[in-house]
């Protein structure tokens, strides 16, 4: 994805300091990191086999959760057959700066749509794409779905 440099002053940013992690080995060695202000949990630990070390690099993840809304959906396991209350379009972002492969070491967002969905490894221009998708579906509810089932409504015989 092409995108231009935004400037950082469009965004706003997320509320703490900075902060660093530690691993220390076995053997003496100590490895430290940037903890972003954002990321919920600290990935320090201290006396980590030496032989451990390059995989706990590799499982370090950082994530920020952020809510999304509440609706009744219908899912096929449901044992009731009734439309459970579930969480729709929660969002983090995360970032597993030691991953094998390069892609995530920078921070991404990731979009749970409901129970098991998930939008992924979205960069900011992709974050703001999704955002421009969902405001046209939103107008289109308001404004060509609803008017339209209004209209069906009012125009179906009565009994």
């Amino acid at each position: 994805m092409t995108s231009n440099s935004p400037d950082p002053a469009e965004f706003p940013v997320l509320p703490g300091l900075p902060r660093q992690w530690t691993i220390t080995t076995s053997d003496g060695r100590t490895v430290t990191g940037y903890l972003p202000p954002w990321a919920g949990d600290d990935p320090s630990e201290h006396n980590v086999p030496a032989d451990q070390l390059a995989d706990r690099l590799a499982d370090i993840h950082h994530t920020a959760r952020f809510p999304g809304q509440r609706i009744n959906l219908y899912s096929a396991p449901g044992p009731t057959g009734r439309p459970t209350s579930q969480e729709i379009f929660s969002c983090t972002i995360d970032c597993t700066p030691y991953a094998f492969h390069p892609d995530p070491r920078m921070p991404v967002a990731n979009v749970h749509l409901c129970e098991e969905t998930w939008i992924t490894d979205l960069d900011p221009d992709g974050l703001l794409n999704l955002a421009h998708l969902l405001r046209a579906q939103a107008d289109r509810l308001d404004h060509e779905i609803r008017p339209a089932l209004v209209s069906a409504i009012t125009t179906w015989p009565t009994p």
